[in-house]
């Protein structure tokens, strides 16, 4: 009962840690978010912090690279951390010429068989901060997939949010985990100017996802989940939580309340997973979910909005691998408007969807769904098998 009374309560009380937002971007197409990135990153007088999973070689990516190095070459303090794993396409002429500048490039998590199980875990994070005044969070990448505009292949729709105010230092704090070094003080004369004296649109807060030691990014969504009385819209290019978590989102329709995916569609970086993705359609349209496939580009952002009112963003999929193993990075954000832009923006997208019909879809062809059966066998299989008998 206890439980019951605090997740219900969750969209209307205020938790610890919350920080005041007195200035904020939202971004939701590459091209924008490319020009904002380079414009502040040029801009640059103090510090970088970028954190990554994905930089590899090509065009903007290079435009990117240039600008750190000649930040670094300017003494601007240039910090670097891609993950080892999905930054293997960087070029090791890049490694050189960044260490040449003088930045500090780090790699996350070398594949070794010595601690194999610990350096499995992946960050999956992206961060860019600036000089301890701006602070940005996402599901970009710096790769010239997500940028180029070709035939069959429009550039990814990803999001950006990037805030001002105390989340900043706290975002600093949150970098340097994944560094060797200690967390370095900003220079006393180029200390971060004090924003507490801005009027405040709002309220936010990190959710860390550092399994095994912290599941906040699982444990708030499924709170937000449980608290839901009226909506919950899910965008994310990939699904398939723990049971737990679909047991939550049945729950929550048995409630009443009104609860719609938007997924990827034919426009996808994984067709095989997308498969296994859709061995999930029928038994949740069976329960009552809304189910959308975006139509006019890959769809690479991850946001949540439950009862218009309580939001979340970030790196995190809605899938086994970012709620239970990789290391993410989300904001919980209670600001009335980003709410709002975040209620346009499903609809807009909605609107450019196909909804999944459920008596068309049981009528698809039997080798789909001989596959989508295959794949979903060996996801319970792999989510066993590293859960084993842990307490979801």
């Amino acid at each position: 009962m206890e439980s019951n009374l605090l997740t219900g309560q969750l969209l209307h009380r205020r938790p610890r840690q919350q920080e005041a937002i007195p200035d904020w971007v939202l971004l939701n197409e590459m091209q924008p978010i490319a020009n904002w990135l380079e414009t502040r990153l040029s801009a640059a007088s103090r510090e970088i912090l970028l954190e990554n999973y994905i930089f590899s070689a090509g065009t903007w990516p290079e435009r990117i690279l240039r600008l750190l190095c000649d930040k670094a070459l300017a003494g601007v303090a240039v910090y670097v951390t891609l993950d080892a794993l999905g930054s293997r396409a960087f070029p090791e002429s890049w490694v050189n010429a960044l260490q040449e500048a003088g930045a500090h490039l780090h790699f996350y998590h070398r594949l070794q068989l010595k601690g194999l199980e610990r350096r499995l875990r992946r960050t999956h994070r992206r961060i860019v901060a600036i000089d301890g005044q701006w602070l940005a969070v996402g599901g970009f990448a710096f790769d010239d997939e997500w940028l180029e505009d070709k035939p069959g292949n429009p550039p990814y729709r990803d999001m950006l949010f990037a805030c001002r105010g105390g989340l900043v230092a706290r975002g600093r704090e949150i970098f340097f985990r994944h560094r060797p070094e200690w967390l370095p003080a900003m220079p006393a004369d180029h200390a971060a100017e004090p924003v507490v004296s801005e009027p405040s649109w709002g309220e936010g807060r990190f959710l860390e996802g550092t399994p095994p030691g912290s599941y906040a990014v699982r444990r708030r969504l499924l709170a937000a989940i449980h608290g839901a009385r009226q909506s919950i819209w899910i965008a994310t290019p990939y699904f398939n939580p723990d049971p737990i978590i679909l047991h939550g989102i049945y729950g929550a329709v048995q409630r009443g309340v009104d609860v719609r995916l938007l997924l990827a569609g034919r426009i996808t970086d994984h067709p095989l997973l997308r498969f296994g993705i859709q061995a999930y359609y029928q038994k949740l349209m069976r329960r009552g979910v809304h189910i959308y496939e975006y139509q006019d580009a890959f769809l690479h952002a991850k946001y949540v909005l439950v009862d218009r009112s309580w939001a979340t963003l970030g790196s995190a999929n809605f899938d086994f691998l970012s709620l239970w193993f990789n290391h993410e990075l989300n904001l919980e954000l209670r600001l009335s408007r980003v709410s709002l832009l975040l209620y346009g923006l499903f609809v807009r997208e909605f609107a450019r969807s196909r909804k999944i019909d459920p008596e068309p879809w049981h009528r698809r062809p039997y080798w789909r769904r001989l596959l989508e059966w295959c794949l979903a066998q060996l996801d319970r299989w792999v989510q066993a098998r590293a859960l084993g008998q842990r307490r979801y």
